[in-house]
């Protein structure tokens, strides 16, 4: 916020010692004629200056430049849930750079799921000038370095998400969903449907992730409120369609009839534990996860999966562009917004199937 102050103090001292030179020279006694270039040249320096002090004032040019540059990393390019995210947020940058909102933006920088890219892309941002930037972090704690350098840069930071250890102190807003809500809303749909309870297996994310974190602690609030249920197994399947499926087979394996449910933390998970059940003659097992992608959402309308949560990734980044528009018009925006969570079954599925 100093710099920003120290910018328009400048900025506004330099228009007013310009305007001062033009008006003192028909009080200098016999002046030397001014070349014919020296009005206009004020006049326009004038004019850089007036926007370069509403540029900054904005809040949104952080560098000075009078330019607004936007960055992008990507959690990577590749799984369901992100591949929609990604396409709005090139779909609408683009856009602003058409219509002369931003300047400029660094185009998809692919995390690749892996935190040591995220802080390479971190660093690209800085050498491209950017003044604010878009993170989903792959990692809340690994991830967290490209948070930090960006911030320590003086770039504007809105994370999309997932948080970081350092999001809440660091980024400017945190764009997301209350995680633990959606693994209360597992545990609840579960409960509702096998009233008498059994053993499952709970398949997480990749360990550390917030998302994997929160979604563990909402499943746990609920289900050790019901002592009909005993979990046998929380394998490491690292947000896995295979390997969940994996797990799935194995769990019926060995506990036969008495597996009742597989609670996963997102759909890639839950529809491949589905289709291993169902493989297996045991469509009787109820497998839920997060996410709503359209597959597991033609499979709840094919009646092969009961239900998903569905995660409006698409709310989420269209949020965090938001904060980067009310900067840019010197608007107050809203640091945490919370994108609710909502639960489809058969019910509903035909509203967000496309």
């Amino acid at each position: 916020m100093m710099k920003k102050v120290l910018a328009i103090t400048m900025a506004i001292t330099m228009t007013f010692g310009l305007m001062a030179c033009g008006s003192t020279k028909t009080e200098t006694a016999e002046p030397a004629a001014p070349a014919e270039t020296t009005t206009e040249e004020t006049t326009e320096a004038e004019t850089t200056t007036e926007d370069a002090v509403a540029e900054v004032a904005a809040g949104a040019d952080v560098n000075g430049d009078g330019k607004v540059i936007v960055g992008y990393i990507s959690k990577n390019l590749t799984d369901p849930f992100h591949a929609p995210i990604n396409e709005y947020a090139e779909k609408t940058l683009n856009q602003m750079k058409s219509d002369g909102v931003i300047d400029d933006w660094t185009g998809i920088l692919d995390g690749e799921t892996d935190p040591n890219k995220q802080i390479d892309r971190a660093d690209e941002c800085i050498t491209k000038g950017c003044d604010a930037v878009i993170v989903l972090p792959a990692e809340s704690e690994a991830s967290d370095p490209a948070v930090t350098k960006l911030a320590d840069a003086g770039i504007n930071v809105i994370v999309v998400n997932s948080k970081t250890t350092s999001t809440d102190a660091r980024a400017i807003a945190y764009c997301g969903s209350n995680d633990v809500e959606a693994g209360k809303m597992l545990g609840e749909w579960v409960v509702k449907n096998v009233p008498d309870g059994g053993k499952y297996i709970h398949c997480t994310g990749i360990l550390g992730n917030s998302a994997q974190i929160d979604r563990g602690a909402g499943i746990a609030e609920v289900m050790s409120a019901h002592p009909e249920f005993e979990m046998v197994g929380e394998p490491d399947t690292q947000w896995s369609g295979d390997k969940a499926a994996n797990a799935t087979t194995d769990a019926i394996a060995q506990y036969g009839d008495e597996l009742v449910a597989v609670i996963c933390d997102n759909d890639d998970m839950s529809s491949a534990a589905q289709r291993a059940a169902n493989d297996a003659g045991r469509s009787d097992i109820i497998c839920v996860g997060v996410d709503g992608n359209q597959n597991p959402l033609q499979m709840i309308k094919d009646g092969d999966l009961g239900a998903t949560v569905l995660q409006d990734g698409v709310g989420q980044i269209a949020a965090a562009i938001n904060v980067i528009t009310a900067l840019i018009n010197g608007e107050e925006y809203d640091s945490a917004p919370v994108i609710p969570f909502v639960l489809i079954t058969k019910d509903n599925v035909d509203e967000y199937l496309q």
